[in-house]
């Protein structure tokens, strides 16, 4: 049987909106050199590869150059695929490097629940000032990558960043964010060029940091966020005890067939 390959686009309504993904699902197990070269072929933000195993699905996420520990566009799409094509259950359980992940088919959305990455202001250095275009109103770290506030949601959408700079960072990258006006609570941009991504269009992981980050500003635990990328994504969050619920919308565009045996 033939591997199959669809891309979706993530946490949007719309087709050629959102966080594109290709999501690959397996009918056997590949090198770690096999799925490298597929996600530099297929070049998209992140290929996710599904294959089935006992308790669930195993998954694993690759940019076009380096493998990632987590990818909520990433997740959203498999889980949209195997709801359409492969699960009777309204659950599926993912069993990952970061951990167990579970997706659950809602009446109209897909809920995914992560682990979510507390996050901690810290005072800024000169290092930072220099991260974009704007001045700093609060920097946080969470976990794996830094937050910073702007004091405005137009300084968000028209910040410039500096990728150089943002590489020398610790973690994965730098998150800019500011609060919102209706209907959303917050914006934010995600910016990742040590793994591969200048700019990421609708970020899942980043949305568990950023949940942290807000409920105490906003004292709130659901939220309603807005990634004011050029494609922009709209992402539905609950925090639950240490968990944070990521809800939202996918669409399928392309569905297919790995063709040609590659010897691995």
């Amino acid at each position: 049987m033939e591997d199959s390959f669809y891309l979706i686009n993530a946490f949007t309504k719309d087709p050629f909106r959102g966080n594109p993904a290709a999501i690959v699902l397996l009918n056997e197990e590949k090198s770690d050199e096999w799925l490298k070269s597929y996600a530099q072929e297929i070049n998209q933000p992140i290929t996710t590869f599904v294959k089935k195993d006992q308790e669930g699905y195993n998954l694993r996420w690759f940019t076009p150059v380096s493998e990632i520990a987590l990818c909520g566009h990433g997740t959203l799409g498999a889980a949209t695929i195997l709801f359409e094509e492969c699960v009777n259950s309204t659950i599926i359980q993912f069993n990952t490097e970061a951990g167990t992940l579970y997706a659950e088919q809602t009446e109209n959305k897909i809920k995914l629940t992560f682990k979510m990455k507390s996050a901690e202001p810290i005072e800024p250095d000169d290092h930072f000032k220099y991260l974009t275009n704007y001045s700093i109103k609060q920097l946080a770290w969470a976990e794996d990558r830094y937050i910073i506030e702007l004091g405005s949601e137009t300084e968000v959408n028209t910040a410039i960043p500096d990728l150089e700079r943002i590489k020398e960072l610790d973690g994965t990258g730098l998150v800019i964010t500011s609060r919102s006006s209706e209907p959303f609570d917050f914006v934010s941009r995600y910016f990742a060029p040590k793994i591969g991504i200048s700019e990421d269009y609708v970020t899942g992981s980043a949305h568990c940091a950023l949940a942290s980050y807000w409920k105490d500003i906003l004292q709130k635990e659901r939220f309603l966020a807005f990634q004011d990328s050029s494609r922009g994504g709209e992402i539905e969050m609950n925090i639950k005890g240490d968990n944070v619920e990521l809800i939202g919308d996918c669409v399928t565009l392309i569905k297919g067939n790995f063709h040609k045996r590659v010897i691995t």
